[in-house]
């Protein structure tokens, strides 16, 4: 099931264009079903630890033989951008850390004291948190999601179609 097949669709201006308009159905992608549906028993999940390269077509294939159920992974951890949500390789994370602290990314972020609570750089024990290291602690954290077990992926599909 393609996730966007179910959506339904408005008609749109697409040229934009004041004298020369041309209207054509497009999917409407601001509906919001996902606080509707009754996904929220936690007996409804497993946690699964995403590898370096999963993505959420792989995971999706894995757990229910169908690429196309990647909104499922997504909608089960409340996540609408991948690209910021999903957690990244450590080759994308190295990228964005070098991009985000150009020429400083082992520069000093905060300082962190024994119990991993941020405190000032003058406290006693504190220890320096790089931007690096900083940046991979809150990536690691994205690791573990949730995924919806695959006995009631037909009972959300079904929920799905009756709410779009």
């Amino acid at each position: 099931m393609a996730y966007f097949n179910y959506f339904p669709t408005i008609g749109y201006d697409v040229r934009g264009e004041k004298n020369n308009r041309r209207i054509q159905n497009i999917t409407n992608i601001l509906v919001r079903i996902r606080k509707k549906l009754k996904v929220s028993n936690l007996a409804y999940f497993d946690k699964y630890a995403v590898l370096d390269g999963d993505t959420p077509e792989i995971i999706a294939y894995q757990l229910y033989d169908d690429s196309t159920l990647h909104w499922i992974i997504l909608y089960g951890n409340y996540m609408t951008n991948p690209y910021y949500e999903w957690p990244m390789s450590y080759y994308d994370l190295d990228k964005f850390v070098k991009k985000k602290y150009p020429s400083n990314e082992n520069g000093v972020h905060h300082y962190e004291d024994a119990d991993g609570y941020e405190v000032d750089s003058d406290a006693s024990g504190a220890t320096a948190v790089s931007n690096f290291v900083y940046e991979s602690k809150k990536n690691e954290i994205n690791r573990t999601i949730n995924v919806i077990k695959p006995q009631y992926i037909t009972q959300i599909i079904n929920e799905f179609k009756e709410l779009i």
